[in-house]
């Protein structure tokens, strides 16, 4: 079975052809600054044989999507009658989260939940709705993000919130980045061997958005994000967890409207707003090597909160057995794994510090009586297989 899988932004499309008989990548295409006359698309054959880099206008994800297939049929298949599904990275459909078929119900749903992404759904839709265009005969998936999550219980998912609020308006927290976690956390479990239905795993997911998940004995039972990606911890612009009175303060502190508020929350906060740097974690250390103090506090603030989360979910499953890395920031930054795991000393943690600074997958040292690993995330192959899964299951 081929499946195509969308992974897609305000600004980007990124998408895969994947045979699903070895999981192996077919053909790949990354287009980005899309909505701009420099937007950039690279064009592979595989997952690295560049076959294509060029710069030309991509004005809307209708035109990325069409690039990306005009791609495939030139390049890699003779016509769309080798593809059998296609699976997208969605976020936010309410009620509808999970692995599902993209059918006019699960549209609708996302467009009522596009307040709560406002970035990503509506590119999602306009995408879909092209798919759906162009493959009127193929399957179309959506992996919903929070779906990861809706196993965990209840008085982890309400919020202290009238009832009403829950049961009509689906406030609650739903959790994100679900495929990178059910990726890190499956491969966990399988690379150090541990039994699949007695284990304890922090799940660390860090770069420019960052999340960290409590999963226990292969359910994830609680995440440091909630009803939006804004909360948990700091990100790289948006603010993370902050008190809700916050907002209406400023709101009359600063004359602006709730929108405004909104706007720098999500695009001025975060590292980017503590450190006074572009929110990028390189660009922090930079302007720490240079004496910068509010660099060093978005830096030590952004490590807090992954402690404070981290050690919260130990307190919640009785335990640990495994802490995994993986994410731009998790994956590069040894200095910021190492301040984390330091805490975890207590607990018989020991760190193996060269294979820490060499960036090795098994960062824990051999008396260490809880295992940290570090490897990178593939979201993709989780919406392949999540989308032959639903296929297989209709």
């Amino acid at each position: 079975m081929n499946v195509i899988v969308c992974n897609i932004g305000s600004t980007s499309f990124k998408f895969q052809l994947i045979d699903m008989s070895y999981e192996n990548v077919l053909a790949r295409v990354h287009i980005e600054r899309i909505g701009s006359d420099e937007a950039r698309g690279r064009y592979f054959r595989g997952m690295n044989k560049l076959v294509l880099d060029e710069e030309k206008p991509v004005l809307n994800q209708r035109e990325a999507v069409q690039k990306g297939l005009d791609f495939l049929t030139s390049e890699i298949i003779d016509s769309f009658s080798e593809v059998d599904a296609v699976g997208f990275k969605t976020i936010q459909a309410g009620e509808e989260n999970g692995s599902v078929l993209l059918t006019d119900k699960v549209l609708t749903a996302m467009e009522y939940y596009t307040d709560m992404a406002p970035a990503h759904n509506p590119p999602y839709l306009e995408a879909i709705r092209m798919f759906r265009e162009l493959m009127s005969d193929k399957k179309l998936v959506g992996v919903f993000e929070p779906g990861f999550h809706v196993n965990k219980p209840e008085y982890a998912t309400v919020y202290g919130t009238p009832y009403e609020w829950y049961e009509k308006y689906g406030v609650k927290k739903y959790g994100f980045h679900g495929a990178s976690l059910r990726y890190i956390t499956g491969e966990t479990v399988r690379r150090l061997n541990l039994d699949p239905k007695n284990h304890r795993i922090v799940a660390c997911h860090l770069g420019g958005s960052s999340s960290v998940c409590a999963y226990k004995d292969g359910i994830a039972i609680d995440t440091s994000m909630g009803f939006s990606a804004q909360t948990g911890l700091i990100q790289s612009s948006r603010s993370g967890d902050i008190d809700a009175y916050v907002i209406p303060y400023i709101m009359k502190k600063k004359g602006i409207s709730m929108d405004e508020a909104f706007n720098e929350l999500s695009k001025n906060a975060g590292i980017k707003g503590l450190s006074g740097t572009s929110g990028d974690m390189r660009d922090v250390y930079e302007a720490i090597s240079k004496g910068s103090i509010r660099a060093k506090l978005a830096l030590e603030k952004y490590i807090y909160d992954i402690k404070f989360y981290v050690g919260a979910f130990i307190y919640i499953m009785g335990g640990i057995d495994a802490i995994c890395f993986s994410g731009g920031i998790g994956m590069k930054n040894p200095e910021l794994r190492a301040e984390v795991l330091s805490n975890l000393e207590f607990l018989g943690f020991r760190l193996d510090r060269k294979a820490n600074e060499e960036n090795r997958e098994q960062l824990d040292a051999e008396v260490s009586t809880i295992a940290a690993v570090m490897f990178e995330t593939n979201e993709e192959i989780i919406v392949a297989r999540e989308t032959v899964r639903v296929i297989k299951e209709l």
